[in-house]
């Protein structure tokens, strides 16, 4: 027993040393942004916040046109359907 109580202190003091030293590392990272198509670091001021690949550029307009359409479907169905709501309550405009 006493070789796996020296084997864990070994593993605690190991880890404890990896802790700190990692906590002082970060902060010596730069500012930085990351692609947001396959994660790449990039620089802060890019905008878009992609990185220079073609494939990451076709990605983000694929992207941004869907997001775009989905918001805009967003605000179309609750109007059809308040309206469908406004025309069933007054009558449909009958007379």
């Amino acid at each position: 027993m006493a070789k796996g109580s020296k084997i864990a202190e070994r593993i605690r003091s190991n880890v404890d040393r990896v802790r700190k030293q990692a906590k002082t590392d970060l902060k010596s990272v730069p500012p930085h942004r990351h692609c947001v198509v396959c994660r790449a670091v990039i620089r802060v001021d890019s905008d878009p916040p992609i990185c220079s690949n073609s494939n990451c550029e076709a990605k983000h307009s694929k992207n941004e046109r869907s997001r775009k359409q989905l918001s805009i479907l967003m605000y179309i169905f609750p109007a059809i359907a308040v309206l469908l709501v406004i025309l069933n309550v007054t009558g449909g405009g009958a007379v």
